[in-house]
């Protein structure tokens, strides 16, 4: 076998819930390195699909161990080893798993890389130019945060934060997804009518401006139902909106794609989301 092979195996126990037995094959392909076969090195595809198998499983700790496993890759990659230079999808996929978490302070956690990105991006890893799937992810985290008072007060600053950080970037555009995950944020976080109404109706108009009004982002707006009718009275029709009726300028740069994937699928990814 060689790495392509590990890898699809590595995949499948992931994709099964089976981040322990991923993390065996890991470890395996580093001690077979370690002996002598260099030919099994990992590289960075099998540590990103060794944090897709931690991001899916139900393992309570699952968020921090595919944070101590990013770690290692830069400690790797700092002592020279390429081949664990971690990318984009590596930084996303610690930060999905936190997403999907109930870990405490899951927000600011997901924050945090966020701006470690960054900041390897400005010192000149290229690769490590944050995307707006990366945002949304962060968005997502706040929009999911439960628990205490001051923990949903934290994730909703987080993500107001990290919204208006997206809106001003230049060369990112925000998607539906974000669009939607920044409006989950308001409507659950906001205890006060008025400003969250104002956040949201500002976020409704940006989002029609940039044609990203989608299914996702109208099933938020639903669960404001009073804005809901202020904003599309005109569309509404026996209490829906058709989608079709909305202005196609409204509508025109929705991308229908559920779930990002990496640029290449062990060895050959797209970025696509299915």
């Amino acid at each position: 076998p060689d790495v392509y092979s590990y890898n699809i195996v590595i995949s499948a126990w992931g994709n099964c819930g089976y981040a322990n037995k991923a993390v065996a094959l890991l470890d395996r392909m580093t001690a077979l390195t370690n002996e002598g076969k260099a030919d099994l090195k990992p590289d960075v595809t099998t540590y990103n699909t060794v944090l897709h198998a931690w991001s899916q499983s139900s393992d309570r700790n699952a968020p921090v161990k595919a944070l101590g496993l990013l770690e290692i890759m830069l400690r790797l990659h700092e002592g020279g080893d390429n081949s664990a230079n971690p990318d984009v999808l590596s930084f996303s996929t610690v930060i999905n798993a936190f997403s999907k978490s109930k870990f405490p302070r899951k927000a600011r956690q997901t924050r945090d890389l966020l701006r470690r990105m960054k900041h390897l991006y400005e010192n000149g890893q290229k690769r490590m130019q944050p995307n707006v799937y990366v945002y949304a992810a962060v968005l997502n985290a706040c929009a999911y945060t439960f628990g205490r008072t001051e923990e949903k007060e934290e994730a909703l600053k987080v993500g107001i934060e990290t919204y208006e950080e997206l809106q001003s970037s230049s060369g990112i555009e925000t998607n539906h997804v974000a669009y939607g995950s920044f409006i989950r944020v308001c409507r659950r976080l906001m205890a006060d009518d008025s400003r969250r109404n104002h956040f949201i109706t500002r976020a409704f108009g940006q989002c029609c401006e940039d044609g990203q009004l989608g299914e996702y982002v109208l099933r938020q707006l639903r669960a404001v139902p009073k804005l809901y009718v202020t904003l599309l009275q005109e569309y509404i029709v026996d209490d829906e909106v058709s989608y079709q009726d909305l202005p196609s300028s409204w509508t025109c740069n929705v991308k229908d794609r559920k779930r990002w994937k990496s640029d290449e699928q062990f060895g050959k990814r797209k970025n696509v989301w299915s």
